[in-house]
């Protein structure tokens, strides 16, 4: 389920103190470990999303010990640090889908597939979203783990979707969220919804699962 939004808190990271959004409910656990080998440790995480009649706002959370924060600019590799990743699809019956990756200095790549494929995949480099305020991101460290929020503006969106259109209770939203690091001593790699895939590979919407929005 994706909340509705009802309020006008900015705020999406809480290591500030600051109160969280109202809508924030838990939409996704991330638990599932297609590529784990027998003996590899567990890595586990949380999404949740909400949205109003502006931007959809995405709150994800990792729970692990070791992590790590190297890439400071944005679309650099950021999946080599811990990583907490939202791929999704903003029209139901097509594979287009944009990635939102986030390390634990809120660094962001952010790309767009515009075929639905790894091969179509690019990072978006418009000069405006190289800044975190554009998409609002933050990051933090929780008991056990780390952090990070972040909001995605429709306008945004309607730059590579102009067909877009705002989300309307009931409706679906094809996505999946994962939590990995490329770097670690033992790489892992955790998603929401399983992947069939002989190889880590993220950049496949036709394993996105489904949320409706309220």
């Amino acid at each position: 389920m994706i909340f509705r939004k009802h309020d006008d808190t900015g705020f999406i990271c809480f290591d500030n103190g600051a109160r969280p959004l109202s809508g924030f409910r838990t939409s996704a656990v991330l638990e599932v470990m297609p590529w784990r080998k027998a003996g590899e440790p567990l890595h586990c995480g949380r999404a949740e999303l909400c949205y109003d009649d502006k931007a959809l706002y995405v709150r994800m959370r990792a729970y692990e010990t070791e992590i790590i924060a190297a890439r400071r600019a944005f679309g650099e590799p950021v999946c080599r640090d811990s990583c907490l990743e939202f791929f999704f699809a903003p029209e139901r019956n097509k594979n287009a889908y944009f990635n939102f990756e986030v390390n634990p200095l809120a660094t962001m790549y952010v790309g767009f597939s515009p075929e639905g494929t790894r091969a179509s995949s690019r990072l978006l480099t418009d000069p405006d979203i190289k800044d975190n305020s554009f998409f609002s991101a933050s990051a933090g460290r929780i008991p056990g783990g780390w952090e990070v929020g972040y909001s995605i503006p429709y306008v945004f969106i309607r730059r590579y979707v102009p067909e877009y259109k705002t989300p309307q209770p009931g409706e679906i939203l094809r996505c999946n969220f994962y939590t990995c690091c490329d770097d670690a001593k033992e790489p892992y790699y955790s998603v929401w919804h399983m992947i069939d895939a002989p190889a880590p590979d993220y950049h496949r919407p036709e394993y996105f699962g489904s949320l409706v929005f309220e």
